[in-house]
């Protein structure tokens, strides 16, 4: 399998000096568009996809006008998430041979749980299930037992428009989304003695939509047609389960990575309803769901979520309304579910969610916004954990040193600690550890650093005061 390369944009975010992937590695989904002049972003009245000004240039044109010369050129300079992307793909390829999907049709089969025999299995559900490149989509399920279910939501960039402004910064085809659901790896090592999902049935919807698992419409953008289906994707995943599972399940667990974390956060209210449970957890990993104040909403509106039944009818009101949040989704989750236990993996600085803020306030022109660093972000990320602990007993969280975009789709999952996100450090509190233990109701906020208050001039490696120690409290 070729590493993966980032898909076609017509908005430019690729960083200076970065290779530009080769015509085999995308699907042909747009002309990269890289516009240099600030003379020719000036003179364009639509600056978005057929103005086609990239997001450098936008940068350009904010700092020209307000007479800050190229001081500061860069806010992108490190496109973080491809390399997330490629180390993806490069373990998915070290594994080719060892541990494999074996395919299943339902309109050929039932595909049940029964027939694959523990193998990993793609299952290809039809109906108005798609990927943005139009390729046949498919859920994969790691066989386990019948009472416990990890429902695994795979992370792969995001694709949006923002006032004129398209952005295509996800993986769009079924040959990316599968090398990167990390298979044999992380949550799915079923070979390390370590792992508390060893024995669990995994369903994973695999992401090729570009809209966290919650789009539902047929994107338009510049006479091309881009199917953002994430919803029915995801259910068509949700609905095989459910009839595949145990009817009461000794546990549930709903998590997710990257873009899968949003999907997490969306979806976890509607999950814990459908999969009668004795014990339940939500796990989010590596995508806190900090964003350019007023850009959620209106992104989650375009993707066509606000009338999907996994938002309760105030939400989907907000949603209309361009309010809805994925914390407001999660929250509601966590109000409605006392019992179960919530819990984030966030490295302190994570290099792609700061990447993607930047690129998410950049195409909305809000380049003030754009002009982000760890430590401001950090605060940012601070406080929304602040007023998840302070509004929910059952919420905890681990915090890692570093910049480090993802854990449980890889073996770091095993080794990273919260004093080094790479695994290299053995003192601090270990990743595996903390989630066995937040599984079983056990767990405390961990971070490793001085305990301070939330502040950016106190940098990046603090640990923040009101959140550590914080006992999970559930009320079973």
């Amino acid at each position: 399998m070729k590493p993966l390369a980032l898909g076609t944009c017509f908005l430019s975010l690729v960083a200076p000096g970065l290779a530009a992937p080769t015509p085999a590695d995308v699907a042909p989904v747009a002309e990269v568009h890289h516009l240099d002049a600030d003379d020719a972003c000036l003179s364009s009245t639509s600056p978005g996809i057929d103005g086609a000004c990239s997001l450098q240039a936008l940068q350009r044109r904010t700092q020209r006008l307000a007479g800050r010369g190229g001081a500061r050129l860069g806010f992108l300079e490190e496109p973080h998430w491809l390399g997330w992307l490629q180390r993806a793909a490069q373990r998915s390829e070290l594994l080719n041979g060892t541990i494999s999907y074996e395919e299943c049709h339902l309109k050929d089969s039932q595909c049940s749980l029964e027939s694959m025999k523990g193998k990993p299995t793609l299952v290809y559900p039809g109906g108005e299930t798609s990927c943005m490149n139009g390729d046949d989509y498919a859920f994969a399920v790691n066989p386990g037992d019948s009472d416990k279910l990890l429902i695994y939501f795979e992370g792969g960039g995001a694709c949006w428009q923002a006032k004129g402004n398209v952005v295509l910064q996800c993986t769009d085809s079924m040959e990316k989304g599968i090398a990167t659901t990390g298979l044999g790896q992380g949550f799915q090592n079923k070979q390390n003695m370590a792992n508390p999902f060893r024995s669990y049935t995994v369903v994973e919807p695999i992401y090729c939509s570009g809209d966290a698992h919650m789009g539902d419409r047929v994107q338009e953008w510049s006479d091309k047609q881009f199917p953002q289906k994430g919803y029915a994707n995801a259910n068509s995943a949700m609905s095989w389960a459910k009839t595949n599972v145990n009817a009461t399940l000794s546990n549930l667990v709903i998590s997710g990575f990257s873009a899968g974390a949003l999907g997490t956060m969306g979806w976890s209210y509607h999950l814990l309803g459908m999969f009668p449970h004795e014990r339940a957890s939500v796990l989010v990993d590596s995508y806190a769901g900090i964003f350019p104040d007023g850009t959620e909403g209106p992104t989650l509106k375009d993707w066509g979520a606000c009338s999907l039944p996994i938002f309760s009818e105030s939400n989907q009101g907000l949603c209309s309304e361009n309010q809805l949040s994925t914390k407001v989704a999660l929250e509601a989750a966590m109000a409605a579910y006392p019992k179960v236990g919530f819990g984030y993996i966030q490295s302190k600085v994570d290099g792609s969610q700061i990447w993607f803020y930047k690129g998410l306030a950049m195409s909305n022109f809000m380049m003030g916004a754009a002009d982000i660093e760890g430590p401001d972000f950090y605060n940012k990320t601070l406080a929304l954990f602040e007023e998840y602990t302070l509004k929910f007993p059952n919420y905890v969280e681990i915090l890692l040193d570093g910049d480090q975009h993802c854990y449980t789709e890889s073996d770091l999952f095993f080794s990273a600690t919260t004093a080094n996100s790479d695994g290299e450090i053995s003192n601090g509190t270990l990743l595996v550890q903390w989630v066995t233990d937040f599984l079983q109701g056990n767990a405390s906020s961990a971070c490793q650093g001085a305990l301070q208050g939330a502040d950016p001039s106190h940098g990046d490696d603090y640990c923040d005061k009101l959140l550590t120690p914080k006992v999970l409290n559930l009320d079973r």
